[in-house]
Parts: C-alpha cells; sequence; structure tokens
C-alpha cells in the first residue's frame, strides 16, 4: 500500500482561502481549530486532522469530511443538513442541538458520541460504529441505520419514526420507553428484551429474534412478524390489530387475553399457543400448525383457519360466526361450550386444491412441496 503524504499544520486563514476558491482542504492538521459561527457551506475537507476543533453553531450545509480526524470535536448547534461524514473518527464527537438532514456517515465511527436534542431527519448511518452513542430523548425520522455496530447504544426516551435497521443486535441496548412508529428492522435481534407495553406500531420484523422476550400488554398494531422467532417469549395482553405474523415459530407463546383482530398467522407454527379470552376477529391461521393450541372463551368470528392442523386443540366456550375451517384437521380438538355458526369444507375445492403444484408433485413436474 503506497504511504500517504505527511499531513501538514494550518491555519484559519489558510483554510478559508481555500474555501472561498471553491478547493478542497487536503492533508492539513488543525486540531483544536474554533471554527464556531462560520458559514463553511459546501467545504471540503480531504485526509484532514480536526481533533478537538469547535463547530459550534457553524453552517455546514452540503459540507464533506473524507477519511478526517474529528475525534472529540464540538457540532454543537451546528447545521449539519447533506453534509457527508465518509471514512471520519467521529469518536466522542457532540451533535447536540444539530440540525441533521439528510445527513450521510459511511464507513466510519462514531463510538460515545452525543446526540441529545439533535434534530436527525432523512439521515443515514451506513457501517458506521455507532457503539455507546447517546440517542437518549432524540427524535429520528426517516433515518437508516445500515449494518452498524450498535453495541451499548442508549435509546432511552427516544422517537423513531419511519426508520430503518438492519442486522442489529439490540440484546444491550437501553429500550426504556422508546416508542417506535413505522419502522424496518431486518434480521434485528431482541433476545431477552423487556418490551412490556412498549409502542412498535407499525414495524416490520424480519427474521427477527425474539427469544425469551416480554412482549406483554405491548402495542403491536398494524406491524409485520415474517420468520421470525418467539421461543420462550411472552405476549399476553397485546394490542396486535391487523398485526402480522406470517411463517414465524410461536409454538407454546402465550398471547391470552390480546387484541388480534385481523391478525394473520397464516403458515406460522403456533402448536400449544395460548389465546384464551383474545379478540380474534376475522382473525386468519390458514395452513397453521396450531397443533394443540388453546383458543377458549375467544372471540372466533370471521376467522380462517382453512387447511390448519388443529389437531387436539382447545375451543371451550369460543364464539363463531361464519368460522372457516374448510379443511382442517381437528382431530381430538375440543368445542365444549362453543357457540355460533361455521364453514365446513367445501369438498370441491378440497378436491381441486390437492392438485395445486404447491402442495403436489405431478409425474414429470419437477414443482416441489413448499408447504
Amino acid at each position: 500500500m503506497p504511504r500517504q503524504p505527511e499531513r501538514i499544520p494550518t491555519n484559519l486563514d489558510e483554510i478559508f482561502d481555500y474555501l472561498a476558491h471553491a478547493q478542497p482542504v487536503m492533508l492539513k492538521i488543525a486540531s483544536g481549530t474554533d471554527f464556531a459561527r462560520q458559514s463553511m457551506r459546501k467545504a471540503s475537507f480531504v485526509l484532514c486532522t480536526l481533533k478537538a476543533s469547535s463547530f459550534v453553531d457553524a453552517d455546514l450545509t452540503g459540507a464533506s469530511f473524507t477519511s478526517c480526524d474529528l475525534s472529540d470535536t464540538v457540532f454543537t448547534g451546528c447545521i449539519l443538513s447533506g453534509t457527508r461524514f465518509v471514512d471520519c473518527d467521529l469518536s466522542r464527537a457532540d451533535f447536540r442541538d444539530c440540525q441533521l438532514e439528510t445527513t450521510q456517515f459511511v464507513a466510519g465511527k462514531a463510538v460515545k458520541a452525543a446526540y441529545q436534542g439533535a434534530a436527525i431527519t432523512k439521515a443515514s448511518f451506513a457501517k458506521t460504529d455507532i457503539s455507546e452513542t447517546d440517542f437518549r430523548d432524540v427524535t429520528v425520522e426517516r433515518s437508516a441505520f445500515l449494518d452498524c455496530p450498535i453495541e451499548g447504544l442508549s435509546l432511552t426516551g427516544a422517537v423513531l419514526s419511519s426508520v430503518m435497521l438492519t442486522k442489529a443486535d439490540l440484546r444491550d441496548i437501553d429500550l426504556t420507553d422508546v416508542h417506535i412508529d413505522t419502522a424496518v428492522f431486518a434480521e434485528a435481534d431482541l433476545s431477552g428484551k423487556d418490551l412490556k407495553g412498549q409502542s412498535l406500531q407499525r414495524c416490520t420484523f424480519y427474521k427477527g429474534k425474539f427469544t425469551q422476550t416480554r412482549l406483554d400488554a405491548a402495542r403491536l398494531d398494524g406491524s409485520v412478524f415474517a420468520d421470525c422467532d418467539f421461543e420462550a417469549a411472552s405476549a399476553s395482553g397485546i394490542s396486535g390489530n391487523m398485526t402480522c405474523f406470517t411463517k414465524s415459530r410461536m409454538d407454546g407463546l402465550d398471547l391470552s387475553n390480546s387484541n388480534l383482530s385481523m391478525a394473520n398467522f397464516v403458515q406460522s407454527s403456533i402448536k400449544g399457543a395460548i389465546f384464551n379470552g383474545s379478540q380474534l376477529y376475522s382473525a386468519a391461521f390458514t395452513e397453521a400448525d396450531a397443533k394443540a393450541a388453546q383458543f377458549e372463551r375467544c372471540n372466533l368470528q370471521q376467522a380462517d383457519f382453512s387447511r390448519a392442523d388443529l389437531s387436539a386443540g382447545n375451543f371451550g366456550a369460543a364464539t363463531f360466526s361464519n368460522t372457516k375451517f374448510h379443511a382442517a384437521k381437528r382431530d381430538g380438538a375440543l368445542f365444549a361450550g362453543a357457540s355460533g355458526s361455521v364453514i365446513e369444507t367445501d369438498q370441491d375445492r378440497a378436491i381441486s386444491e390437492l392438485y395445486s403444484p404447491r402442495i403436489v408433485v405431478l409425474d414429470g413436474d419437477d414443482t416441489r412441496e413448499t408447504r
């Protein structure tokens, strides 16, 4: 690897001379420089050492910092709209009360940085180490955290709205009083977290891990949990109107006394799950593995159990109305005290479904079982 040229000390006047001629400031040392309240729109710094400098109340709109040392730098009150930090060291940087709109942090590190009071909108953090960073009481809107190390991150009291996080290990993250509305979490790990009573509305979790997670009384309305693992978790008394749990593993999960109207459990494994006393109006359990699941005293009006396995299930005192049991397995299921109308198997439909390429392989057909 070729050796980089040495960085040369500079001063404030020389830096502003470069900026006045729209030239990038390159390979300069200006540690501890006071840029407070300066207008530095579209400024460009490349391979510079600006450690412990001050940009308090400065305007850095459209500015860019590439491979710069900005550790211990103070940006308090700074305007950072459209500013780019690429491969920079922002360790212990102070972003409190800053305006971060469309700000980009790429492939650098900002460990132990502080963002309290900042307005973060449409910002992106891509492969940036934000471990032990302070996001307490911060509002983050329409922003993305893509494959970022977040160990020790503090989100206490934060509001996350329209946010995306990928490959986020949230097990040791402080989520006390966090309000999350409309967010996407890809391969997030929330195992062992206490999320009792938390708001996770209109969120999407793909391949999320919720092993031993407490979700009791959580607000999950409109959220999607696709291919998620809820092993040994608890979720009694949740609010899950129109919530989707497709292809998730929820065996033995306690969902009793929950509001799950129009919830979706299609192709999920809910063996031994407890729904007792829950509102399940128009819920979908199509092709779910619900062996020994408990639905005592549930409102199952308009619910759909088509092709579900309900063997040894308990529907005692449940309320039905046009509840679909088309081609469902009910061997050993209990219906003592249940009331209302159900829709039984449509034989013609059941026969035709046997010849669906999704279900059966015909001679000479390479289609495989997908269920």
